[in-house]
């Protein structure tokens, strides 16, 4: 099983989601494609893969395959798992804001944080 973000990114790739991206995830989703290109120029596999999950006719066995690849990859170089989740985060933040959910994002410290679609009611901190 693969991890859900490089699922995410793996069908943002396929071009499986363009239209519910926008401009901030539209614009993630290219630099996380260049990034893909440049580590492909010395890695076939991932290319091979990346090549597969991008043609019109690309179903969810190439998008597996692009996930499963990608997994492989960040384990083997951790800089680039790093630089990917940087990269990808829009992508991956877009995607997971479709269909009416909730996406909370936080980067640093917090003494109190609240993840929620709708909250009826009051809510204290003690």
């Amino acid at each position: 099983m693969t991890d859900p973000f490089l699922d995410s990114l793996a069908t943002a790739l396929a071009g499986q989601v363009a239209t519910a991206l926008g401009a901030a995830g539209g614009q993630a989703l290219t630099k996380v494609r260049e990034l893909l290109r440049r580590r492909s120029q010395n890695d076939p596999e991932t290319r091979a893969a990346l090549e597969a999950a991008e043609q019109p006719s690309a179903e969810q066995p190439q998008i597996t395959a692009l996930a499963e690849r990608l997994d492989q990859v960040c384990a083997q170089d951790p800089a680039f798992a790093e630089q990917l989740r940087i990269e990808g985060a829009e992508v991956y933040k877009a995607i997971s804001a479709a269909d009416d959910s909730v996406v909370n994002v936080n980067h640093g410290q917090v003494n109190n944080l609240i993840q929620a679609r709708e909250i009826k009611g009051d809510i204290t901190f003690s």
